[in-house]
Parts: C-alpha cells; sequence; structure tokens
C-alpha cells in the first residue's frame, strides 16, 4: 500500500464492540466458507493481516478518506483528525444491505445520507491538503494508481477525476458522487468468485452510534493493521444523548455488485449528525 518514501493511511469510523465482535464473527463465517470453495480470503477481520511482519490486527472499519503521507507526517495528520472529533457529534449509523464489491469481496453496506456526506466532507477538507498532492501507490485492489491516471487501467472517469484531485476515488463530490460508507468483510483470491450472503446477521442490525474517528495505517485489500489514534466524536455545543437499540429484521438484506446510490432520506437522531 505505501512505497519507499510514503505510507498511506485511512481516516476512518471505528464499529462500537458490539458491532465489532458482529463483524468479526461474520468476517471468520465468510472466509471458512470462500476457503472451502476454492477462494480464500486474503484477510480474516479481528486477526493478524497474514503477511504483515509486524501481526498488525485487521480492524473493522468505515474508510472517509485515504492519504498518502510521509512518517514523519503521521502525527500531524492524527493532529487534524483529533480536531475534526472535536467538532462533529457521533454519526448514527444505519446498515442497509450486503453487496459484492468489484472484486467479489462481500461487504457490509450503511444505509447513506447527508450525515454521512457532512462528516466525509470535513475530514477531507482539513485532511487532504496534507497530502500535498501525493498519490498512493495502489488501491485495496492491487491497481497501480499511476497506472489509473494515466489511463493504463480501465476505470470508471469518475474515479480518476477524483484520483486527480483528491487521490481517493470513493468521495461524495458534487461532479460524480461515489461515496458509499461500508465495512469490508473479507476478500477472495479469485475476483469472479462470488460467495453467497447467507447466513449473516440482518444488515440493519449495524445499527448505532459511530463515535470513534481513527486514523490507521493500511495493509493490502483495504485492511487497516496500524493504529495511529482514535478519538471520540464531541461536538462540545451538542452532547450525545442515549440511543435505544435498534430491533433485528427478519432477515439479511442482499444485494447485487456495489453501485452508487443517491442520498436517501434520514430519520433524524436528536444529538446525532444529522441533515439541519
Amino acid at each position: 500500500m505505501s512505497s519507499p518514501t510514503t505510507v498511506t493511511l485511512d481516516v476512518v469510523l471505528l464499529l462500537p464492540p458490539p458491532l465489532r465482535r458482529q463483524a468479526v464473527s461474520s468476517s471468520a463465517g465468510l472466509a471458512r466458507r470462500m476457503a472451502a470453495n476454492g477462494y480464500p480470503s486474503h484477510f480474516r477481520l479481528g486477526a493478524a493481516y497474514p503477511h504483515d511482519p509486524a501481526g498488525g490486527v485487521c480492524e473493522p472499519h468505515v474508510s472517509l478518506f485515504m492519504l498518502a503521507v510521509s512518517p514523519s507526517e503521521i502525527p500531524l495528520v492524527v493532529d487534524v483528525v483529533r480536531t475534526v472529533a472535536q467538532a462533529l457529534p457521533p454519526l448514527y449509523g444505519e446498515g442497509e444491505e450486503y453487496r459484492h464489491n468489484p472484486q467479489g469481496a462481500p461487504e457490509l453496506y450503511f444505509r447513506r445520507s447527508p450525515a454521512w456526506v457532512e462528516l466525509q466532507r470535513e475530514v477531507i477538507r482539513t485532511v487532504e491538503p496534507l497530502r500535498r498532492g501525493r498519490l498512493r501507490e495502489l488501491s485495496p485492489a492491487g491497481e497501480r494508481l499511476h497506472d489509473v491516471l494515466a489511463g493504463r487501467v480501465p476505470a470508471d472517469p469518475a474515479a480518476v477525476s477524483q484520483l486527480a484531485r483528491y487521490g481517493y476515488d470513493e468521495v461524495a463530490a458534487p461532479d460524480g458522487d461515489r461515496f458509499n460508507p461500508h465495512v469490508t468483510l473479507a476478500w477472495p483470491d479469485d475476483p469472479n468468485s462470488r460467495i453467497a450472503l447467507t447466513g449473516l446477521p440482518p444488515a440493519r442490525t449495524y445499527s448505532g452510534p459511530l463515535s470513534d474517528i481513527a486514523v490507521y495505517g493500511m495493509s493490502p485489500y483495504g485492511t487497516c493493521t496500524t493504529d495511529h489514534g482514535s478519538f471520540s466524536l464531541r461536538d462540545q455545543r451538542r452532547p450525545a444523548p442515549a440511543v435505544k437499540p435498534v430491533k433485528a429484521a427478519a432477515g439479511p438484506t442482499l444485494g447485487a455488485d456495489r453501485h452508487r446510490p443517491a442520498v436517501t432520506a434520514w430519520p433524524s437522531a436528536p444529538g446525532f449528525l444529522a441533515p439541519s
């Protein structure tokens, strides 16, 4: 994920303990089934990344922004994210459905809302300048991003435009909205495979306040394996109240490969980041 002179960082939302345990369990179950079907997963959430000499654990997360910086600049990124955490309240996430990404990785998607967009835009507004035009070496799928920009790798024109502008291609930008908050649960070694999205907790059970933002160092396949610092989202002007747990739906919501839906209506939760 990194070059000899830079490291790749991911600014993420972390899952609260109950949802983290659920994601780790689902990842393990998917990895077992994928291996039995002949296309093992490159990682399991909650377990050490297999090819990381440091043995970093793959942390369940929702990516907000990825960037390349020099190792000496990591503390500056962490300080900026700490400032973001002090300015915004917790975000109420609502699990919506499971889908595969284009490489066959099973993912849990949260319902899009203006609150997600506001959070990502604030992260990009404050953090993106720190990359100083540098581009990450590889995408989570292993594509060389300089080749993507040069047109040597087929890509969505909107993705190419966002890489050129932000150094990241899943942005809620006005000229091409590609942001869909999700947790990647596993990643098959065969990109043409599609594990059945059955036997998983109902997607809606991945619902609740997401209150911790963090900076992680990345390993391949979008994994976050090095914790550089995490902070509680805490807008001093709006203390966050307790939120009642969401009742489970009858079964998992399944979907096709990743798509780009429009922002949907959002049931407001007082004290949480939501549309005004």
